[in-house]
């Protein structure tokens, strides 16, 4: 094994034949050559010579002009063919000045020489010629390196002329990632694929890397076909004698920053969903004391008209019994529709701050069906502004094709499509074209709508699905597009735009194709009252009237009904006391409700447990039996739902 190592890692011995029909001759030259450490083989006519180079290559080879059966003028010229490489001395023993000048005249002939050779003057010369030989060996191999690292490097590569600013050389991948052909990328100059650098500032980028020796930069190209690809250039100087050459290496990170800007998106809908949950914890508190409020004054009025008082002063209305029993009730429903309206508002607050949700209401959407709803919903408002305008807007459906189904709300995309049309008849306020497109790739539907609009710089192009981020001054509130982002999001999907100032824009949504729709739990019918009779119940939550409403609820129909406000009084009951229904809530000033379960879960006799929450983002996409709970109220809480939630937790 050591033996072959060595052979291995020794360095290929420069090779020699000699080819000459006088065997003594061949061989004195041949002694003394191996003795210079050459390696040395001998043929005896032109044959044997060219079956020599058949297989094997050679460095050099002596060849006498006189052979016994074909001209060494042949032997050269039919090696030459098989080794190119190949090196070669003539040797004779007839000398003429017309054969020496013949001779050399041949392609890879060094020298001529006559015998006897002179090899004291001779080895000199072999010894240059190997020096030489080992030199280009190396530069070539060293060439083929940097050739095989220039073209394989995943990265655009290009050698710059720093004095005319001509590309003289580059990789494949320098034209592939702008979709040239090689013979297209070299007529074009750097200013025929430079975006947002001028001709003055490539100057300048060559003038700091002469000056400095490199640059860093970001830029921007454009494609053959018209696509932004976004580029790191790190630009080098070349030390070449006479000469001022730049490498400059194109990093493609087109997609990293796409990357970017939606983990930035993301980051920031996710810190409002942290300050909007935050704000829903404590409205839906507030909700909730009104909604159960009314809710009881409904409940104690709805039971039987009350009697008129026989006290009356003499300026109070005379309305009759029936009548102000009316009014009551039809104002404690008025109520509840506010405060029903009031958690809507909550719930969409939270929806559009929301990158993960819960997609369980989703059903099967027929995009090219909601795509074409939402073009003729938003019909009547551009018809009306082309009108008002004295223009024309033309709306190219061409593009819109069949395509698989998906899971999702049918209003939810209808209403960012319906967003995006408006957007864009905005932005082409003397008129223009609005195109749409539809297209299903793997397992993914794809939606476009461009315009022909005035565009978007690139400041507000990075912008434009921030929250409250407008263009429209006072006409807009900027939550138009954030909303759209949330959407889509919402659906597993992504929301991109390409736009330029004065060129229109285009929105591209993509949407994951998923084949079935989740089963729909069926809700259990409401009822008035809870079917046990007297039952003992805890209500744990910080906010007192919380507890005063539950515990008046309650109390009304028998049950035994005990309040505290805060976690460690909760645990000291639960250890002291037996209760058959504990509803607490999930967030308490000394700890959360989780630990309340906790310790509930370790109890001898465990009762059955409601969790109360103002719509904690924690617990949302998580399912009551991993939160070891028998049933979730969301705040504001209808007692309808909350008794039916109670009855279908004590059957079980």
């Amino acid at each position: 094994m050591g033996t072959i190592l060595l052979a291995i890692t020794m360095e290929r011995k420069y090779r020699i034949l000699i080819v000459d029909d006088e065997a003594e001759h061949s061989a004195n030259i041949k002694d003394i050559l191996e003795m210079n450490g050459y390696a040395v083989n001998t043929a005896i006519n032109g044959k044997d010579a060219i079956s020599f180079c058949q297989k094997d290559s050679y460095d050099l080879a002596f060849v006498d002009i006189k052979l016994p059966d074909i001209s060494g003028n042949t032997v050269v010229s039919e090696m030459s063919k098989i080794s190119p490489s190949t090196e070669y001395i003539y040797i004779t023993g007839y000398a003429s000045v017309d054969t020496a000048i013949e001779a050399v005249k041949q392609e890879n002939v060094i020298s001529y020489e006559t015998k006897p050779i002179n090899m004291d003057h001779l080895l000199p010369i072999i010894n240059q010629i190997t020096e030489r030989k080992q030199a280009e060996k190396k530069l070539r191999e060293s060439e083929e390196r940097y050739r095989a690292v220039f073209e394989q490097a995943v990265d655009s590569i290009v050698v710059i002329d720093a004095d005319t600013g001509e590309i003289i050389e580059f990789n494949d991948r320098a034209h592939e990632n702008l979709g040239y052909t090689r013979e297209e990328f070299k007529k074009l100059e750097l200013s025929d694929i430079e975006l947002i650098e001028s001709p003055e500032d490539v100057k300048n980028h060559i003038v700091k890397v002469m000056k400095e020796g490199h640059d860093i930069f970001e830029t921007k190209h454009r494609t053959k076909k018209g696509e932004i690809r976004e580029m790191l250039v790190s630009a080098k100087l070349l030390s070449v004698p006479e000469r001022n050459l730049i490498t400059a290496i194109w990093c493609d990170i087109t997609e990293r920053k796409k990357m970017e800007e939606m983990l930035l998106q993301s980051e920031k809908l996710r810190a409002m969903g942290i300050m909007t949950s935050g704000v829903a914890h404590d409205f839906n508190n507030i909700l909730a004391v009104i909604s159960g409020n009314a809710q009881l004054m409904e409940r104690n009025y709805g039971d039987s008209v009350p009697r008129p008082s026989r006290l009356r002063l003499a300026e109070e209305p005379r309305l009759s019994p029936p009548r102000c029993h009316k009014e009551m009730m039809d104002g404690f429903h008025v109520i509840r529709k506010a405060v029903s309206d009031g958690a809507e508002i909550v719930r969409r607050m939270r929806k559009f701050t929301k990158v993960e949700r819960d997609t369980s209401e989703f059903i099967s959407v027929d995009v090219k069906e909601i795509l074409e709803q939402a073009i003729e919903f938003s019909r009547p408002r551009w018809m009306n502004m082309a009108k008002a305008r004295e223009i024309t807007y033309d709306i190219d459906k061409t593009g819109i094709k069949e395509v698989p189904t998906v899971l999702g709300s049918p209003s939810e995309l209808r209403e960012v499509f319906v967003n995006i049309i408006n957007n864009a008849m905005d932005a082409m306020t003397g008129g223009g074209c609005i195109t749409f497109r539809t297209l299903s790739k793997d397992d993914t539907v794809f939606v476009s709508i461009s315009d022909t609009g005035e565009g978007m710089t690139e400041e507000v192009r990075k912008r434009i699905f921030d929250p409250f981020f407008t263009t429209k001054r006072a006409e807009g509130s900027g939550l138009g597009m954030s909303v759209a982002y949330g959407v889509i999001t919402g659906h597993g999907g992504k929301i991109e735009v390409e736009s330029e100032a004065g060129k229109g824009a285009t929105f591209t949504m993509s949407i994951p194709i998923t084949r079935e729709a989740p089963q729909q739990a069926v809700s259990p019918e409401p009822l008035r009252k809870i079917k046990a009779h007297g039952l003992r119940i805890l209500v744990i939550d910080d906010e007192v009237r919380i507890c005063s409403v539950l515990n008046e609820y309650f109390s009304r129909d028998g049950h035994d009904v005990k309040s505290v406000n805060n976690g460690t009084e909760a645990i000291k009951l639960l250890k002291n006391e037996e209760f058959d229904l504990v509803l607490c809530d999930l967030v308490l000033p000394d700890m959360s409700g989780h630990d309340i379960v906790k310790v509930i879960d370790e109890l001898d006799k465990r009762p059955k447990v409601g969790l109360i929450t103002g719509w904690d983002e924690k617990i949302e996409t998580k399912s009551k039996e991993e939160l070891k709970v028998d049933f979730i109220v969301r705040k504001p809480f209808d007692f309808s739902k909350l008794t039916s939630h109670i009855n279908e937790a004590l059957t079980r």
